[in-house]
């Protein structure tokens, strides 16, 4: 099932622009398309009285790769097929003229009169016809996928604001760049819209590698200080243990002799202190020396971050964490959805901007903790280590790893509240998923259980992991977070309650002892 699906999307979308006394000969078009390996499709429907058809067809025509317009007196004669014409030029989509039955030349449109007819016109001319058609569909297939996957991109980007989250980074940057300079001989022009989206996107780049680049001069400078600072200190530790050591030697045997006698006793009854302190003087303090304090960011910079801003304050073992708004969010679900303890809906303000995790705690990262003797090691279950999240972590383990991220960086890291998972799962958004309502859509932003897991579960989709998959795999939020939607189920601070009665509307956590259960969350 996968590899059908896979295929199906790989193929060259193409929507037929037709008029409804023509709709026999379209049928005819879908199938031989189809038979060529293409995707082609044609809106089956008439408008009813009331609807929004430029809406509908709009749509229709901004998911396709090119569009095909058969020519014939009534197409041309059709205020709808003009519509779809001009749409069509609009978006920048690869137009394709078939002639029909033929037209006075003064009649058709000037957008169709400058391309070349292919013509299904003449006697025995359908199979020709049709060869030539998907020959010409087929050229640059590369180019005219990547304008339609661009330009559904710029759309959406506009359509929400124009958020930096929606943005091209990375390799996807450079593809576009590519794209755009690697434009073939006669294909469409790339639409304007297409061109500020990825203008945007390099200046965003920029201007993220400018605060990245001031960001390291200023850890540069505070190494520095921090070095001066450990230099003080070492020695002022050896003067002191030069000092320790001129006193014993001023002692008088027997003073020697009760002062070893001492020092045994007190080594004796307090072990793990002992122990504890050699743990830090020798592996800790050494390894936050090394991956820790370089990298901590200043009380500047940390006031300098603004929303779906990244920073990370270890040089590993730590996540990676994304800036989140402030805001006010519908906390819960309405009456007559979700379960009880999911009810009363209710109003949550959330004062103050928040760091939160861009991706959830990684193997790696708890392996460091273990390493170091301060989280326990946990089983993969054979799913895999790595970049997949950490699995089979009880709540009170969660709180020692927050509890170990503090203790190294000096900053206050700890488990989300309840509210603050799920007013930044939603993102801002008010629909069932924070991408939207369209649950198909599903499986590019999350992984499920589907069919790859079990055959007689009924799929909306197919996410193609079978079990927990790495980390930033499916796309984010619009905060810029991952995983929010399936993979592992994230612990939070709250005690569980039966219900979100009472509940705080400030954002914190309803409290609880040591022995409450504890809420999981994984939307």
């Amino acid at each position: 099932m996968v590899d059908s699906r896979a295929a199906e999307q790989a193929r060259l979308k193409v929507f037929i622009s037709y008029s409804r006394k023509d709709e026999e000969f379209a049928q005819e078009l879908v199938a031989g398309l189809q038979v060529g390996d293409l995707q082609p499709y044609l809106d089956m429907h008439d408008i009813v009285g009331g609807e929004d058809w430029e809406a509908r067809l709009g749509r229709l025509i901004e998911t396709a790769d090119a569009v095909v317009f058969v020519i014939s007196p009534d197409s041309i004669a059709s205020k709808r097929c003009a519509w779809e014409v001009d749409r069509t030029h609009e978006l920048r989509k690869r137009l394709l003229p078939v002639v029909l039955r033929g037209v006075d030349e003064a009649q058709v449109p000037p957008r169709l009169r400058q391309l070349n007819y292919i013509f299904f016109d003449r006697s025995h001319s359908f199979g020709p016809s049709l060869l030539a058609l998907v020959t010409a569909l087929k050229t640059d297939i590369d180019w005219v996928r990547e304008h339609t996957r661009i330009g559904e991109a710029s759309l959406r980007w506009d359509a929400r604001g124009r958020a930096d989250a929606l943005l091209l980074r990375g390799e996807e940057l450079a593809a576009a760049r590519e794209w755009l300079r690697a434009q073939p001989k006669y294909a469409q022009e790339p639409t304007l819209p297409q061109h500020e989206f990825i203008k945007a996107s390099e200046d965003a780049e920029a201007a993220r590698t400018t605060i990245e680049r001031q960001r390291l001069d200023q850890m540069i400078a505070a190494q520095h200080e921090r070095e001066k600072a450990l230099e003080r200190e070492q020695s002022a530790l050896n003067q002191a243990k030069a000092a320790v050591r001129n006193t014993q030697r001023a002692q008088a045997a027997v003073g020697l002799l009760l002062g070893c006698i001492t020092i045994g006793m007190i080594g004796w009854f307090n072990q793990a202190y002992l122990k504890e302190q050699l743990n830090w003087y020798m592996v800790m303090r050494p390894y936050i020396n090394a991956n820790i304090r370089p990298y901590v960011l200043t009380s500047e910079a940390e006031r300098a971050l603004k929303p779906a801003q990244a920073f990370r304050e270890c040089a590993k073992g730590c996540p990676e964490m994304v800036v989140v708004p402030a805001g006010t969010f519908a906390m819960g679900s309405p009456e007559g959805e979700g379960d009880a303890d999911e009810r009363p809906q209710h109003r949550v303000t959330i004062a103050r901007p928040f760091a939160v995790s861009k991706f959830e705690v990684t193997f790696d990262d708890w392996e460091e903790c273990v390493t170091l003797g301060e989280c326990p090691a946990v089983s993969d279950s054979g799913w895999g280590k790595g970049r997949r999240p950490v699995i089979g972590v009880a709540w009170i383990d969660a709180k020692r790893y927050v509890k170990w991220i503090s203790k190294m960086t000096g900053r206050n890291y700890r488990l989300l509240t309840e509210a603050e998972w799920e007013y930044a799962a939603r993102a801002g958004s008010t629909t069932a998923y924070s991408f939207g309502d369209d649950v198909t859509r599903i499986c590019t932003y999350a992984n499920l259980v589907d069919s790859t897991v079990r055959r007689f579960v009924v799929d909306i989709c197919v996410d193609g992991q079978s079990d927990t998959s790495p980390v930033g795999t499916y796309l984010p939020n619009a905060f810029g977070l991952h995983d929010m939607h399936g993979n592992a189920a994230e612990w939070v601070e709250d005690a569980y309650q039966p219900s979100y009665k009472d509940a705080p509307t400030d954002g914190s956590a309803r409290p609880g002892n040591d022995a409450s259960t504890r809420v999981l969350r994984g939307g």
